[in-house]
């Protein structure tokens, strides 16, 4: 089967769990692994199907053709990056969230625009009713700093629209904690029962929660979304860019945890990446890899002009 696009989770992914933070350089994609990247998007369509949003994708993923945010509520088509610009930009881009330290800051930055001021948004789609996203994201927002106060020891993620106008989503998170899985055994079901005392006390319009397993942390979104819902948006705008196109695309996704198993359902070839041993979660992929054999398999998958085989992922 040859694979004609790549769809791709962000977080646990292309960089590992452990790693990711918003104010941190290390939650970039590794260099060796993005280079490859960045030569497949070459050649065929890379797309992202991530919980994060645009501002904190944008920078990360300039190979990208496609972002499907916080869980499909913003699908963006981007206009092509080329490397060689996004490495003169990096230049002058030392602190890659200089505006943005405090994770728990209400105000957002925008990227809508390059710092060579390209315009690169191509689009932007919301499929969701904007009214229900506006009420609801002042209820989100009343919730994140209910459980900032009475939980100290977590982060609070906001998560908005490229048009910093809406937040859409927050992810608590207490991945940093050195005893994160004892937290999650006695102190998140604490976090649920809050979020859904706040839920059930509000006359808004549901939000609505995606837990996890095993991952030391909890998304609570404007509405009811999914990485399925996502993966669908990404292919509907690829094919409108491949209309001459008579066949349908072969796709390949890439995902971590349980909420990219909607879109593992969706593609003719579906990888769990393992980044974390202590994350042990119940995936419906097809197969499975450590994240230290990404790049290995993906190169491999560029020689063998993307026709995908059992072979590729043997050895690794």
């Amino acid at each position: 089967m040859k694979i004609d696009a790549i769809l791709s989770d962000y977080d646990g992914t292309l960089c590992p769990t452990s790693s990711i933070s918003q104010d941190n350089s290390s939650s970039r994609i590794p260099e060796r692994l993005e280079t490859i990247i960045w030569n497949i998007s070459e050649k065929i369509d890379v797309c992202i199907v991530s919980s994060k949003d645009f501002g904190f994708l944008h920078r990360r993923t300039k190979f990208a053709k496609i972002l499907s945010c916080i869980m499909g509520i913003e699908t963006l088509v981007l206009k092509r990056h080329k490397l060689k610009a996004v490495m003169r930009e990096n230049q002058y881009d030392n602190d890659d969230d200089s505006n943005n330290k405090n994770i728990n800051n209400k105000t957002n930055i925008s990227f809508g625009e390059c710092k060579d001021k390209l315009q690169c948004i191509l689009s932007s789609h919301i499929p969701s009713n904007k009214d229900i996203l506006q009420d609801n994201s002042r209820l989100l927002d009343s919730l994140a700093d209910e459980i900032s106060i009475n939980f100290k020891n977590i982060t609070i993620e906001r998560k908005f629209t490229s048009d910093n106008q809406i937040l859409a989503g927050i992810t608590i998170d207490y991945r940093h904690l050195k005893e994160w899985q004892s937290y999650k055994r006695k102190t998140e079901p604490l976090l649920k029962e809050m979020i859904q005392r706040n839920i059930q006390s509000s006359s808004s319009y549901e939000l609505y929660v995606q837990t996890y397993s095993t991952h030391p942390f909890i998304d609570v979104y404007s509405v009811r979304c999914d990485k399925g819902l996502a993966f669908d948006a990404t292919i509907a705008e690829l094919a409108c860019f491949n209309a001459d196109d008579d066949i349908r695309q072969s796709i390949l996704y890439l995902g971590d945890s349980e909420n990219d198993n909607p879109a593992f359902k969706r593609a003719d070839v579906s990888i769990g990446v393992r980044s974390d041993k202590r994350l042990n979660p119940k995936l419906t992929c097809q197969y499975l890899v450590q994240f230290n054999q990404l790049s290995i398999f993906l190169k491999r998958l560029q020689y063998n002009n993307f026709v995908f085989s059992d072979k590729l992922l043997l050895n690794l």
